[in-house]
């Protein structure tokens, strides 16, 4: 997986530019756009306690990695959250969210990403793998912090210059 520390990054990027007035205040949505993009990484706790076997659809990059899952979890959270105009929400929480999965199948590890689930249980990955696999530990990652850090800034960058010009751009 990418690190917990990226995957809000980018998620938190791709919300900075959002405009939903009168839903929730805008420093919310970069805050809770970051807290979904990470969200996925819970099913790891789920999967110790549970005893879950590895490549199944519970286990880790399974179901609750794929954007099935993502686009119902976030649209129920944004109805909750927002009544009537849950939509844009929803849609803007989704895609949030779906850059997990994605940035997970850019990693040089793991068991790949149930991406296409219901129709395929594949696990995929893209072709590039360009960013260091992160440990599921917490001691483990601090251990192997620096290259993997290095190998996710790129994109941590890209998200926040293109949140940043797409922000600037909407405030023109």
């Amino acid at each position: 997986m990418a690190s917990a520390i990226t995957h809000f990054i980018v998620g938190a990027a791709l919300a900075w530019p959002a405009r939903l007035e009168g839903v929730l205040p805008r420093w919310v949505l970069p805050v809770t756009g970051g807290l979904l993009a990470a969200a996925p990484d819970l099913d790891t706790p789920l999967m110790f306690a549970l005893d879950i076997p590895r490549r199944s659809l519970f286990a880790h990059r399974g179901f609750f990695h794929s954007p099935f899952f993502l686009v119902l979890a976030c649209s129920v959270l944004a109805a909750m959250v927002a009544r009537r105009d849950w939509l844009p929400l929803a849609a803007l929480w989704t895609a949030c969210a779906i850059t997990h999965p994605l940035l997970d199948m850019l990693t040089d590890g793991g068991s790949g990403v149930m991406l296409l689930f219901p129709v395929s249980e594949a696990r995929l990955f893209f072709p590039w793998h360009p960013i260091r696999v992160s440990p599921l530990g917490i001691a483990s990652f601090f251990d192997r912090a620096g290259p993997i850090l290095r190998s996710e800034a790129p994109f941590d960058a890209t998200a926040v210059m293109l949140g940043a010009a797409i922000r600037w751009r909407l405030g023109r």
